[in-house]
């Protein structure tokens, strides 16, 4: 259950095989695009219109699968971040609303069929998995899983470039995490003409005869950019020494035409710059705790939808991620699939986790500010 999107698969629990899949929006998006924005609505008022809209939403979609797969379902397991699970499951907001964000409703959460108004069998068991922190959630507990992070001797690196970006660091002896509030620019909120990767969006770059060749998704006109699109374009141009290291078009232009109609503007660059800095100075913090280097990291994950459509070598060229080439691994809906894991694993496994992992208020961090400020450069 994402902030944006939501993902529901129907698993033989005999094979583990997939039966169905089905993915759809978040109905909460009319209340806001980000976490601030759902909380601020909850307090205002709209709590409960968003609890039901999220499970009515839910309840549909299962009940649309199960038409065409007519099974019984035994048990049904559910993710997402911190404010996804308290809005679903009714649990007060408020706390998540001020520093330090703590809430004491971060366990499992248990549900039936009936108070869900799902028409399902009443043995049906309804979990929503445990968060981790303040703005991280069973998502990213899941994430953990699905690295096997928390398994290796190794040191691993988890990102979630979602609307929320969340990070993790480490292995089976420690892990720790953080949110950043990066995720928004990578999905098009904030750039002038961005958006997220759906028909109509610039979804890579490259540079062809001196001009920018953009690859637009559904092969059809493009009505503006994705945030893989806007990382290719800004490496390109950083090759190419139109940027500056400050983010400054070097030409003195205000926009640049990516092709007829999408451009790129200073501003955009400059949101770019933001929420490039959150993630990599996050990533960095958290290793300063484990007091480890990037040279200790043996694997990066990127999860999430949107790391599909990545250019690696443009992510590295931007300093969003600061790892070599061969050590980054695009892993997709690690969300979902620590969610199918978790189906047939134990509360034993879950708690495992746990039990390794520290959730810290980057802000917290004295020199949080220093590396923010140095992140923002692009060189």
């Amino acid at each position: 259950m994402g902030t944006t999107t939501i993902v529901i698969q129907l698993i033989n629990l005999t094979n583990g095989h997939i039966l169905d899949s089905v993915s759809d929006i978040n109905p909460q998006a009319k209340f806001g695009g980000d976490l601030i924005a759902r909380i601020q609505s909850c307090l205002d008022g709209h709590k409960q219109e968003m609890q039901d809209l999220i499970r009515n939403k839910i309840g549909e979609t299962i009940k649309f699968i199960l038409k065409k797969h007519p099974v019984n379902v035994s048990e049904i397991v559910i993710v997402g971040n911190t404010v996804m699970h308290h809005i679903f499951s009714g649990l007060d907001v408020q706390s998540l609303s001020f520093y330090p964000f703590d809430s004491p409703n971060l366990g499992e959460q248990k549900l039936t069929p009936e108070e869900l108004k799902w028409n399902l069998p009443a043995t049906t068991k309804i979990r929503f998995s445990p968060s981790i922190g303040s703005f991280v959630g069973s998502d990213i507990l899941a994430g953990i899983a699905a690295t096997k992070m928390a398994e290796r001797e190794e040191f691993s690196i988890l990102i979630d470039l979602g609307t929320n970006g969340e990070i993790v660091v480490g292995n089976r002896h420690k892990i720790i995490c953080a949110s950043t509030a990066a995720g928004p620019a990578f999905e098009g909120a904030k750039i002038s003409q961005g958006m997220r990767a759906t028909t109509g969006a610039i979804s890579s770059v490259v540079l062809e005869d001196d001009k920018f060749t953009s690859h637009v998704i559904g092969n059809t006109k493009a009505k503006g950019i994705c945030g893989s699109g806007l990382i290719d374009v800004l490496a390109i141009m950083l090759n190419r020494e139109e940027i500056g290291m400050f983010g400054e078009i070097n030409s003195g232009a205000e926009k640049i035409e990516l092709v007829s109609g999408v451009y790129l503007t200073q501003q955009d660059i400059r949101e770019f710059q933001l929420a490039k800095a959150a993630i990599a100075a996050g990533v960095q913090l958290l290793i300063n705790q484990l007091k480890i280097t990037y040279d200790d990291i043996d694997k990066v994950f990127i999860a999430g939808g949107f790391g599909n459509f990545l250019n690696i070598q443009n992510v590295i060229r931007t300093g969003l991620i600061e790892s070599d080439e061969d050590k980054i691994v695009k892993l997709g809906n690690t969300a979902l699939i620590g969610a199918k894991m978790f189906l047939f694993e134990n509360d034993e496994f879950i708690q495992d986790i746990l039990n390794k992992t520290t959730h810290i208020n980057l802000e917290a961090d004295g020199t949080f500010q220093d590396v923010y400020i140095d992140k923002m450069m692009l060189i």
